[in-house]
């Protein structure tokens, strides 16, 4: 039953929390039938809810079945967003330079109330492109560029979402201590690979962007098609954006 609180619009909150829904259901398009089960939803509330969203612009629907998917004022809000929380134009502009020196994707990545969310995206020119959005959450414990984010965190935060994020098992046990020492892995070199981690054939290449306390405030990755990042040397990959990385952290400070 849904908790109400006499403070709070509860409309408001439902019509959020359907927003917020393809995000954690990963998907494009969502009908009200789901919509309503989902969020355990009378479907005449869920209806008049979805139809309030459509008339805003903040759903659209033009699938052949009839289903709803966000529509483009997500994209502005996100849009400003991250404006404010990311674009130093110095950043920008060493992403633009990556990009033209690998022709790869280059993605910033920032720790937003303890979620890794990609805030910036300089696409290269190639056919076979990545699929990574400006304003999606990334996953902590999977992918270069969250656990990158993740293991320059506070121990206090790491045990926290390790704790949760593994069952209370002999088998949990063993791979959250497995991940664990991956991180210790990540920070002693300096920066995290991933192939095929999230998306298959798909390869990447991060490291942090450090605050004055040694505390990632931004991932910087280079990725691509598995195949071709390969083959320009990750390594190397590595060594130009850990050297990026430190003149970021270096100009950052200076202005703070």
């Amino acid at each position: 039953m849904e908790e109400k609180h006499p403070q709070y619009i509860n409309s408001i909150i439902r019509a959020v929390k359907i927003l917020e829904l393809y995000g954690k259901l990963n998907t494009q398009y969502l009908g009200i039938a789901e919509i309503s089960n989902e969020l355990k939803l009378q479907r005449t509330t869920t209806f008049n809810i979805v139809k309030t969203l459509l008339h805003e612009g903040w759903l659209v629907q033009d699938s052949p079945n009839g289903k709803y998917r966000l529509g483009t004022r997500i994209l502005q809000v996100s849009a400003m967003v991250t404006r404010n929380i990311s674009t130093e134009d110095m950043i920008l502009e060493e992403m633009h330079r990556l990009r033209d020196m690998y022709n790869e994707d280059v993605v910033l990545t920032k720790m937003i109330d303890g979620i890794p969310v990609c805030v910036e995206k300089v696409q290269s020119s190639n056919v076979l492109r990545i699929e990574s959005k400006v304003g999606r959450a990334g996953n902590l414990l999977k992918g270069s560029t969250g656990k990158t984010l993740f293991a320059w965190q506070p121990e206090k935060f790491i045990n926290s979402v390790l704790d949760v994020g593994f069952a209370d098992s002999p088998k949990g046990t063993e791979e959250k201590e497995s991940l664990r020492a991956e991180l210790q892995k990540i920070r002693e070199q300096g920066f995290c690979v991933s192939i095929s981690e999230q998306n298959e054939g798909v390869a990447s290449v991060s490291v942090p962007i450090r605050d004055k306390s040694g505390y990632a405030v931004y991932s910087l990755a280079v990725i691509g098609e598995e195949k071709r990042v390969k083959q320009k040397n990750m390594e190397e990959i590595a060594k130009v954006l850990m050297d990026s990385a430190r003149g970021l952290e270096g100009a950052r400070s200076q202005t703070e």
